[in-house]
């Protein structure tokens, strides 16, 4: 009736579909902005130099092709390297998830400074 790994393979599982989301919202966000923006955005902001690097509207898009870059490399090697341990699939899937909240982050904050 029910797997062994079935309840193993679920934080994985559940990991890759939060990846997903947040790399969806990252997509949603930057076209989002895109529709509304300006000719020239900005693009990083400091605390020492304020806002030190602008750029085309269209540089918005780096935020979530990154970060597709990243899931779809990540899942490739999810796939080929770690197969068969339960235990590093999760670690592996977590911190794609981690650094997959801080490009959103990143967009969050990039474009609330174009909005200031």
């Amino acid at each position: 009736m029910f797997q062994k790994n079935a309840f193993k393979k679920f934080p994985v599982i559940f990991l890759i579909f939060a990846n997903a989301i947040v790399l969806g919202l990252n997509w949603f966000i930057a076209a989002w902005r895109f529709g509304v923006s300006e000719e020239f955005i900005p693009l990083h902001y400091t605390i020492y130099f304020g806002v030190d690097r602008f750029g085309p509207r269209f540089d918005i898009f780096l935020f979530p092709t990154l970060g597709l870059t990243l899931f779809a490399v990540n899942i490739l090697i999810y796939k080929i390297l770690f197969n068969k341990n339960a235990l590093w699939q999760g670690v592996f899937m977590g911190l794609t998830f981690l650094f997959e909240l801080i490009l959103l982050s990143a967009l969050i904050l990039s474009v609330l400074k174009s909005v200031s």
